[in-house]
């Protein structure tokens, strides 16, 4: 059509307007034509009058609504420019809708003659010879036509596949093959970042030779050897052909050292996703541009692809963490009694903080032949299901053995030797401390396992650490625990605690400690607060303390009071 026009004679601008508006028109024509409509051929007429040119381009698409002025789309937009630059460019256009066809009209003025041509006349032009006739012409746009429509077939297809459930390997193996026909490529390499964005690892290649290794994605000089670190860190297409032939120290050059292709980096929202590697086992065959573009379209959609596996990989993961941390703050919870017993004089109350979902502090209250009281305490190493479980056991063999309850020390040096292989096994440990109360003699007697001793106080007093300390429970077999007896006055107040709470931290990184602990547990105490009291003024002064920042360990005490 252009050779066409220019025998008119147009000149180079009115040529490139009319070139940019047919290509426009025409493409349209053929994106969106119906399934019947493929099967017919387009028609395009054109009508050369002194004043104007007008063009008829007859369509079998559903047609449109031609608005009275097409808007400039936004530049995030892939579509609508067409008709803004068809409006633009001519001085009339319309579009006529039919039940079998359609037909968009394109009319622009011509220029002025030029000075010293005879006006109204109009250069002969052989019509039948020029008119868009040339079989060699109509050969290569049909070729060019079945081609986008082969692409675009394809593309439909693999955007459509990516609604398909299936594993990312076997998804790119299968769409590369199918790349490589569709734009007559030889070779491809897929490598796929990993989930920290360090390295490059080989995803899919059909290549024979060995490139099962990875390649750093660190600032070194080795990136500006490879074709696929390069396109990596420029976020750029990266060429290879004769002019520009792959380096000898590139790890794809020993096996197509004589190729031409390109390096395309792929990514998901800004995300480094992987590079894609496509070439050709020669050096005078390169790539068009339409097959180029397909190239990059595959590999960005894969790139989505990817990016979905990935999402949905880390979110069934997520959800089994979840749901795993759910078992275990349901076994957590069951082990802490509803309901802890009370003897006549005394009043006992606890209290429990997870800093995550679930963790490994433990308390307990078992009442000894409605006389005496035994006291627990303890803190199994780790979080999750696995501490979780080993308070389950450690409160299984606490109540295996309540002839023992009387004797603390002897008690913890049993639960060492039946918990030791298991705890030795999973190289975790338990601290634990033991307290009887005989509320008949007014007397305590407590045994600590690598424990944060008890604090006791009265009001008006001042607290006091009470307990002795020997090797956590797990850390040696051998370990016998001795026992420390203490009296307990007529306003008496005992806080058995983790060192969770001690331990923490507020907004200006202070942490409370063990003096800070005396101290409030003093003000409290002064004010004669019954062990609920206690308990819940605990709760609140370590709230107020923490602040908005969240507790870094799991918050367990466990108060009694004369009352």
């Amino acid at each position: 059509m252009r050779q066409f026009l220019a025998a008119v004679p147009l000149p180079e601008d009115d040529l490139h307007a009319w070139e940019l508006m047919v290509t426009e028109a025409a493409n349209n024509a053929a994106e969106y034509a119906t399934e019947m409509g493929r099967q017919l051929p387009n028609r395009l007429e054109v009508f050369c009058r002194e004043r104007e040119i007008e063009v008829r381009l007859t369509d079998h698409t559903t047609g449109f609504d031609m608005p009275a002025q097409a808007e400039l789309p936004s530049i995030d937009s892939e579509k609508g420019r067409g008709l803004f630059l068809i409006q633009s460019l001519a001085d009339e256009v319309e579009y006529l809708r039919g039940r079998a066809e359609n037909c968009m009209v394109i009319r622009k003025k011509r220029p002025a003659p030029a000075a010293g041509a005879p006006a109204g006349t109009t250069p002969a032009v052989d019509v039948g010879s020029r008119f868009i006739g040339d079989e060699q012409t109509l050969q290569a746009m049909t070729e060019e036509l079945a081609s986008c429509y082969e692409n675009l077939s394809a593309i439909f297809r693999f955007s459509s596949a990516l609604n398909q459930p299936q594993p990312t390997e076997e998804f790119a193996a299968t769409w590369m093959l199918e790349l490589l026909a569709i734009v007559e490529a030889d070779w491809y390499v897929l490598r796929l970042a990993d989930p920290g964005g360090k390295e490059l690892r080989l995803s899919a290649s059909s290549l024979p030779g060995n490139l099962d290794f990875a390649l750093s994605l660190s600032a070194d000089a080795s990136a500006t050897i490879s074709v696929e670190l390069r396109a990596a860190r420029s976020r750029q297409d990266v060429w290879f052909d004769a002019s520009a032939p792959l380096m000898l120290g590139d790890p794809l050059s020993h096996l197509v050292r004589h190729s031409n292709g390109l390096a395309h980096p792929i990514f998901a929202e800004g995300v480094l996703v992987g590079v894609l590697t496509v070439g050709r086992l020669s050096t005078d065959a390169p790539f068009k541009a339409g097959q180029v573009n397909v190239i990059q379209t595959f590999a960005d959609f894969l790139g989505i692809q990817i990016s979905n596996a990935r999402f949905r990989a880390e979110h069934l993961q997520a959800q089994l963490m979840a749901r795993e941390l759910q078992i275990a703050s349901n076994l957590q919870r069951s082990l802490l009694p509803e309901k802890l017993p009370q003897m006549p004089g005394f009043g006992v109350a606890g209290y429990y903080h997870s800093a995550r979902q679930v963790g490994g502090d433990f308390y307990d209250a078992i009442a000894v032949d409605g006389q005496g009281l035994l006291l627990v305490i303890a803190d199994v190493m780790g979080k999750g299901v696995p501490a979780a479980m080993f308070a389950t056991i450690f409160r299984s063999h606490l109540h295996a053995r309540l002839d023992l309850v009387k004797r603390p020390g002897e008690f913890l040096t049993w639960l060492n030797r039946s918990l030791f292989s298991d705890l030795d096994r999973m190289e975790m440990f338990i601290t634990a401390q033991l307290v009887y109360v005989d509320p008949a003699t007014r007397r305590f007697q407590v045994a600590g396992a690598g424990h944060c001793p008890l604090l006791m106080t009265s009001p008006g007093g001042s607290p006091i650490e009470v307990g002795n300390t020997g090797f956590p429970l797990g850390i040696m077999l051998d370990t016998r625990y001795s026992e420390e007896v203490r009296d307990l006055s007529a306003d008496a107040r005992l806080l058995l605690f983790t060192d969770g709470v001690t331990d923490t931290e507020n907004a200006g990184d202070e942490m409370l400690g063990t003096e800070g602990l005396k101290q409030n547990l003093q003000l409290i105490v002064n004010r004669r607060c019954n062990a609920a009291q206690t308990v819940q003024e605990m709760a609140i002064m370590l709230q107020t303390f923490q602040g908005k920042e969240p507790a870094t360990d799991d918050q367990a005490f466990l108060a009694l009071a004369s009352e």
